[in-house]
């Protein structure tokens, strides 16, 4: 007879690690992990936005390892002479690829374990979004789905969109944090929403427009129809709340960017919105587009069996409201890919500097995704009568877009072992940035120069050289300008005993610092302006007041009688 102890641990075992949510966590982690799968055996996939990933990352690492925790300037590349792309770019992925750096010891598994991780993140997100409105089973359905689709896959294995991949794992739990505040109205779902926008925020500009659009479309569909007021204050307090907490970037991002070329001198009409519609050309010559149109019919076959939601006599048992918003942020989402939707890219400027309307696909394959998985039940009753053979179509063409995506997307990347992936970083110190990363000043042609500094007839010597602190002693002579291996940027500071040296622009670009006739010592200095230290504060102030939410709230809630 089994003793009543050991039958009450085996039932409340029972009753917890075999709970749907749990099992179907633990699928979702599982699946993600799988998705992995092929970079963990074969080596992280190669692009050349690769490298241009961690042009970003090896310094932001070294930078951190030495202190400075938010640098300001990268200055190894274009041959030394640096550039502000650090000032410009989201921070977050940087700092994400870092701990993986240092948890494992090297880039190539840091790498890998940063973005396994952020594939865990990404399914876990799904899962909760539809969760909400769904079933168990069918959100894990959801999550399976959408780390299948094609565009997701592409964003790793083709194209390394690695920031965008990162933003991908974010915003789903936007979405989620946005529904539960439409259904139960919580200041700590609040505070979530924060998180996750904040995060967003300092990820992926382009997927912050195309996700607030997002968002802020499903927010409205979803508003419930009494507490209205409250759940609106509550939602602009979430924006309000990251935007805060996000402050550190994107004011110094928006007060700068007047500084750099970006798109605003000689614009590349590769990265114009106006080229990169899906379906404006059947053409491969624009290949972004071609591609960007296979995918877009693969997604087709992936979400087709959802239009069985419009059979009103086989619905079942549905939240009809939220598949109704979903279905509508999923058409919205694909109008806004095409050519259909340009009256509102010319009307809103920052849709326009997203560049490439495709990017959208990444809103629809997640809407899609959970409405067939909404359908799932639809299709069981289909297959149980007789209609199985539509059943079986449906699930066929599933599985023909998986298996292109598995045969085309994953099978014929560009890995790179650990060996190629570590002579791939060796190549980065000094590489040649892009031209967006350029100041408006500077010349695509910057002069090489085979020493930190020139002048001429002039002796210089230098005593240090750290990435935003350089050292160096000057000879006396005939009173000129000394040339710097650094571009201009306004907040290059030279001194020499307490006094403040001119600086200027040479034509290429490089730094001059007006010297008078005398030998002298000159410290360089990069000094951020004032503004980068009150935003600074206003940042500890949106995470301290979402810290404080997330610690009080539920203490209150347990110290609190219960009615």
């Amino acid at each position: 007879m089994t003793p009543p102890s050991v039958a009450i641990l085996s039932q409340e075992i029972s009753s917890t690690a075999l709970h749907p949510d749990r099992r179907n966590i633990v699928w979702v982690v599982i699946v993600s992990v799988g998705i992995m799968a092929p970079a963990i055996i074969f080596g992280m996939p190669s692009n050349r936005d690769l490298t241009n990933h961690f042009r970003f990352a090896v310094p932001f690492y070294e930078a951190i390892r030495l202190g400075h925790f938010y640098p300001g300037w990268l200055a190894e590349s274009n041959n030394g002479y640096g550039d502000a792309s650090f000032r410009f770019y989201p921070p977050a992925l940087y700092y994400a690829l870092a701990v993986g750096r240092a948890l494992t010891g090297n880039w190539y598994s840091g790498a890998l374990l940063t973005f396994t991780f952020l594939s865990i993140a990404e399914g876990l997100g799904t899962f909760l979004w539809a969760r909400s409105i769904m079933s168990s089973g069918q959100a894990l359905c959801a999550a399976i789905i959408y780390a299948l689709a094609p565009y997701h896959l592409n964003q790793f294995y083709q194209a390394s969109l690695l920031a965008e991949l990162a933003g991908s794992a974010l915003l789903p739990f936007s979405f989620f944090f946005v529904e539960r505040l439409c259904q139960k109205q919580r200041i700590t779902d609040l505070a979530g929403l924060a998180i996750s926008f904040a995060l967003l925020v300092l990820t992926h500009l382009p997927l912050t427009v195309i996700g607030s659009i997002a968002l802020l479309f499903y927010a409205v569909l979803r508003l419930p129809k009494t507490d209205r007021g409250r759940t609106l204050f509550m939602l602009a307090g979430g924006v309000i709340l990251a935007l805060a907490a996000s402050a550190s970037f994107w004011l110094s991002m928006l007060a700068e960017r007047s500084f750099i070329r970006a798109d605003n001198i000689l614009p590349d009409s590769a990265v114009d919105y106006r080229y990169n519609f899906l379906f404006s050309t059947l053409s491969p010559e624009n290949l972004n587009v071609w591609w960007m149109n296979i995918l877009t019919l693969l997604t087709f076959l992936m979400i087709w069996p959802a239009a069985v939601l419009l059979w009103p006599n086989l619905r079942g048992t549905i939240n009809s409201r939220a598949t109704i918003s979903v279905a509508l942020l999923m058409v919205f989402s694909l109008a806004m890919a095409t050519q259909i939707s340009l009256p509102i890219w010319h009307f809103v400027r920052p849709l326009q500097q997203t560049q490439f309307p495709w990017r959208w696909l990444a809103i629809a394959s997640l809407a899609g995704s959970l409405l067939v998985a909404l359908s799932w039940p639809v299709w069981r009753k289909l297959y149980a009568e007789k209609r199985r053979p539509f059943a079986l179509l449906a699930l066929g063409s599933v599985v023909l877009s998986v298996a292109f995506s598995a045969s085309h997307t994953v099978r014929e990347a560009i890995f790179l072992p650990r060996q190629d992936f570590e002579m791939m970083l060796q190549s980065i110190p000094g590489s040649v940035a892009l031209t967006f990363w350029l100041p408006t000043w500077a010349s695509d042609n910057i002069r090489e120069m085979p020493a930190p500094l020139e002048i001429s007839g002039r002796t210089t010597r230098v005593d240090s050289w750290e990435p935003e602190t350089r050292s160096f002693f000057v000879g006396a002579g005939e009173p000129g300008y000394m040339r710097v291996r650094t571009l201009y940027y306004p907040y290059w500071i030279a001194t020499t005993q307490g006094q403040r040296l001119a600086t200027s622009a040479a034509e290429d670009g490089a730094l001059l610092i007006s010297v008078p006739s005398q030998g002298l010592p000159i410290d360089l200095r990069f000094i951020e302006p004032p503004r980068v230290h009150a935003v600074a504060v206003i940042t500890a102030l949106g995470w301290l007041v979402i810290a404080g939410i997330l610690v009080t709230v539920p203490i209150g809630r347990r110290l609190l009688p219960r009615r």
